[in-house]
């Protein structure tokens, strides 16, 4: 069965093909082609079929980027897969907050474009919102208070990391060096358009002319302020009231990070021992229960359960054994008879056993 996601605005529909809303924002770059007017399909060979375009107002969006969005982590980055998607985004009807309902319409979308001049490169579409159906609405993307939409798609995708356990829970985490994600290979649909308060898209800022809507990490002059909490400096060793700085936090880091390396190699023969342990009190365990199910033994519950248990489990099951098998097949003397009491403890040495008697005195 396909697998299926909660959040409504993702759904896997089968195994590799998905459903989802992603967002953009406002393009504020003109690029060629964005500065034409609203175009209405002719209807009886009236202009523009009778509409007015100054009933509508008009944005150029940007509605998907070739990008890893941050939160689901929807890599759109694969060579080619947006740009073939771009005429799927003509004449998608507008809605409001995903609202899709033939009565709450907003407006269309037209001239959806490949956008090469901006950092990432995705499409901008034309939103052109209808002044009459909904003047708020229009009037929030005219003023710019509202300008984020966002998407409804159906699309291929493939994962980064196909052999990976419990895959949907880790999302974003880093796996032999790569972030795990869903690669989309190709949409195939596009649904509607909504305008939303927030899209997903990281660089979904408004651009303006020739700059880049990534974020600029390059600037030295930025002051950055270092808060840590209480607890944390204090893990850290450093006191409360102490001015932070980069030097410093380095290099209490690297002494936690060693502190903890050293304590974690003079803890590595304990766990050793605890290991060994372990294994005996299981092996123990695994014997006495075949001794008492004979032929009876299941080898699914030997693996699935001795061979697996924890400490606390393999001593409960290896005196629960003991006793059945005491009760079972009492151990004796086979020269006087003497009734005589298992030990789950380490055997004496070879040719030896308490009481000065020889170990093959004794037998099941």
């Amino acid at each position: 069965m396909a697998e299926k996601q909660k959040n409504e605005s993702f759904q896997v529909l089968r195994e590799g093909f998905a459903k989802a809303r992603f967002g953009g924002t406002i393009s504020g770059c003109p690029l060629p082609g964005m500065d034409a007017p609203i175009n209405f399909a002719p209807a009886g060979g009236e202009e523009n079929g009778g509409l007015n375009p100054e009933e509508y107002v008009a944005r150029h969006f940007r509605i998907l980027s070739a990008t890893v969005t941050p939160y689901r982590f929807f890599d759109f980055t694969r060579p080619g897969v947006l740009k073939a998607a771009v005429p799927l985004f003509e004449k998608l009807t507008l809605y409001a907050n995903h609202s899709i309902d033939v009565t709450r319409w907003k407006g269309f979308t037209q001239g959806p474009l490949w956008d090469d001049q901006n950092d990432p490169q995705g499409i901008n579409c034309l939103l052109a919102a209808d002044k009459i159906v909904d003047p708020s609405l229009a009037r929030g993307v005219e003023t710019g208070a509202l300008r984020a939409c966002s998407v409804t798609i159906w699309f291929e995708f493939e994962k980064s990391h196909p052999n990976l356990d419990c895959y949907w829970s880790r999302l974003g985490e880093v796996v032999d060096g790569e972030v795990v994600r869903l690669i989309v290979t190709k949409i195939t649909n596009a649904g509607e358009v909504s305008i939303v308060w927030e899209g997903e898209d990281p660089y979904a800022k408004a651009l303006e002319a020739g700059a880049s809507g990534a974020p600029d990490h390059n600037n030295t002059e930025e002051e950055k302020d270092m808060k840590l909490t209480a607890a944390t400096m204090a893990l850290l060793g450093i006191a409360a009231g102490t001015e932070l700085s980069a030097e410093l936090l380095e290099g209490k880091i690297n002494e936690t990070v060693t502190g903890l390396k050293t304590k974690i190699a003079g803890l590595e023969p304990e766990a050793q021992l605890g290991k060994q342990l372990l294994e005996e009190t299981r092996t123990r365990a695994e014997t006495l229960y075949k001794v008492l199910k004979g032929e009876g033994a299941l080898e699914r519950f030997i693996t699935g359960v001795i061979r697996t248990a924890d400490l606390a489990t393999a001593r409960a099951l290896c005196e629960e054994y003991e006793q059945a098998v005491e009760s079972k097949v009492p151990l004796a003397c086979p020269k006087c008879g003497e009734k005589l009491k298992r030990q789950s403890s380490r055997p004496a040495p070879e040719g030896h056993a308490a009481g000065g008697k020889r170990a093959a005195d004794y037998k099941l």
